[in-house]
């Protein structure tokens, strides 16, 4: 069974059925939403070696309900789509597909990331940056003509067709972007001025937005050691990540180890609970251990 992907560009929204299981959203709100979703709970020990194939897919099998169950609460597409490929096809299928699924959110995220950098740069509002490459892919299009129009849909196998198709809808609109100067996450602003600050909710009374008011948060990142060496040197692993070779070291784990590492103390040091030359120096000591292997990294195989 296939999904029927339908895309409204007028309303910029979309709509997936498979006959049972129909969704709507918005393109933007939906693309928003899976590069900045949170995959370290489930991406830990999804080792992409030949080494321990065997391993890998007996951890699908007695994890794939909890992976479901995290997708669902704020994807329910993509856990549909998961589900439904899981069911249909033999393992190796479904794990191929769960790494694709990883790769994009990281990927997609990034490039949507420096996109938004370089947009918060730019003075001239009605002249902004936009993506100047957007990766090709294969994809199944069906077309009907009914009450004197020609519809188009996607017939969608796959979480990586569907995420492509979503992205590519998404960027081809050349959308403004920016990166919540509070709590780091990208988001779609209103209109072209330039926006600090989204709209999520912090906590039951406050946004980031109304943060961002009280703080001034946007002259105090400038003018904030802590803050500005963070956001550089994260910056820098996950560029790293996206550029190394793909071989039988797993570049997620370097990236998503550094940020078990630092997240949670970054938002203390915002807090006012850590101390702020401590953790500088706690980034810089850690620098030598997150370097491309093509500079001399030193490393030791695991065993399992």
């Amino acid at each position: 069974m296939s999904f029927e992907l339908r895309i409204d560009k007028n309303k910029r929204a979309f709509t997936l059925s498979n006959g049972q299981y129909e969704y709507s959203n918005t393109i933007n709100d939906e693309v928003i939403k899976i590069v900045t979703l949170d995959t370290i709970p489930f991406r830990r020990r999804m080792f992409f070696t030949q080494d321990h194939i065997d391993y890998k897919y007996e951890y699908l099998k007695a994890n794939i309900k909890d992976i479901i169950k995290i997708f669902s609460s704020q994807l329910p597409p993509i856990a549909e789509l998961i589900n439904y490929v899981y069911k249909t096809t033999d393992i190796e299928r479904c794990y191929d597909d769960l790494y694709n699924l990883l790769y994009l959110l990281l990927s997609d995220g990034s490039q949507l990331t420096e996109l938004a950098l370089l947009q918060n740069k730019c003075e001239d509002r009605y002249a902004l940056p936009k993506l100047e490459a957007i990766p090709t892919f294969d994809a199944n299009i069906k077309v009907d003509y009914s009450d004197c129009k020609t519809n188009y849909c996607y017939i969608i196998n796959s979480v990586t067709e569907y995420i492509n198709i979503l992205f590519y809808t998404f960027v081809s609109n050349n959308p403004i972007v920016s990166v919540c100067q509070n709590c780091d996450k990208l988001f779609v602003p209103k209109t072209k001025k330039l926006t600090l600050y989204c709209d999520r909710t912090i906590n039951e009374h406050i946004t980031c937005k109304q943060i961002g008011a009280k703080n001034k948060f946007n002259d105090r990142i400038e003018a904030d050691p802590v803050l500005r060496a963070y956001q550089l040197e994260k910056h820098r692993i996950q560029m790293y990540c996206l550029r190394s070779k793909q071989d039988k070291y797993d570049f997620f784990d370097e990236y998503y180890d550094w940020l078990e590492m630092f997240e949670t103390k970054i938002i203390k040091y915002k807090n006012g609970t850590y101390d702020g030359d401590k953790l500088i120096e706690e980034i810089k000591a850690q620098t030598q251990n997150f370097q491309p292997y093509s500079k001399g990294k030193n490393f030791v195989d695991k065993e399992y």
